[in-house]
């Protein structure tokens, strides 16, 4: 077993101390996933991620930067590694979670009400397409494993189906595997954050990342997917039986609070809206 940071200790009890009521209420128009009090939403992937041959903004930034510009209410983390395969991303992973980390990745991953994965694309020149969505599919649970053992909850993990180069055996590589990731795609494992259908034409000079219009069309992609796409997950995944504004998973778990009672304590305040909700 991992030995985990005093952060993400202490994170953990700030997010899971009972007795104190902490709505879960929309923050800039997105619902609260871990219902505490702010939206983090964390992507992880490689130089598509970082933004590499973004001109408009320093060769870096991309689509996960102007999805922060659109959305300045929230935080939006940019974990992109130039170059990085899966395999190699989920040993990163491990390694943020592990005795000597306390790095950035951990706690953003761990903050995240949405964790993004878009990587896959370096691993054509040592894998199969099948063996990419295999290990797509570890890191994927690698981070929900982390993240649960840190916090006690799986946050929501959604993988990007890949934008496609211009170069013709990687695009075409590429092709295949979003075949594979699309076929995972289910309410448990949502990969259906489409970024194939951005034209392969916006690729720059080296054909493979994109131009500044190129990553204008994947942030209109990414944005279109949190303020239409993720909160319908969130509503599928975070009932309020109730409608106190807490979400039933948190209710006896989190706050010591009645899921089907919107007033546990009796004293006319929802329990979404009571400091103490369990003091009368």
């Amino acid at each position: 077993m991992r030995t985990l940071l005093p952060t993400l200790v202490v994170l953990c009890c700030a997010l899971c101390a009972p007795g104190v009521s902490r709505a879960c209420p929309l923050i800039s128009g997105l619902p609260d996933y871990n219902c505490d009090g702010e939206v983090h939403i964390t992507v992880v992937g490689d130089s598509l991620v970082y933004g590499t041959g973004d001109t408009e903004n320093d060769g870096k930034g991309g689509y996960v930067l102007r999805a922060q510009e659109a959305f300045p209410g929230i935080t939006i983390h940019n974990f992109g590694y130039p170059g990085i395969t899966t395999n190699a991303l989920t040993s990163k992973v491990n390694r943020a979670f592990g005795k000597n980390g306390g790095s950035a990745l951990a706690y953003a991953l761990v903050s995240s009400d949405l964790i993004v994965i878009d990587v896959g694309r370096n691993d054509e020149w040592s894998r199969s397409y099948t063996e990419t969505a295999a290990a797509l599919k570890n890191l994927r649970s690698e981070i929900e494993h982390d993240v649960h053992e840190a916090v006690g909850q799986k946050p929501l993990v959604v993988t990007a189906v890949l934008m496609i180069t211009r170069t013709i055996k990687k695009g075409a590589w590429i092709a295949e595997l979003n075949r594979y990731i699309s076929a995972s795609n289910s309410r448990s494992t949502p990969a259906d954050l489409r970024f194939d259908s951005v034209p392969w034409r916006l690729c720059g000079p080296d054909r493979i990342h994109p131009t500044s219009k190129g990553y204008e069309r994947l942030a209109r992609n990414f944005i279109r997917y949190i303020t239409h796409t993720y909160p319908e997950h969130v509503e599928m995944e975070r009932k309020d039986r109730d409608h106190d504004g807490l979400y039933d998973i948190f209710e006896r778990s989190k706050f010591g609070t009645d899921p089907i009672n919107p007033d546990t304590d009796g004293d006319g305040l929802l329990d979404g809206s009571d400091p103490e909700p369990l003091n009368p």
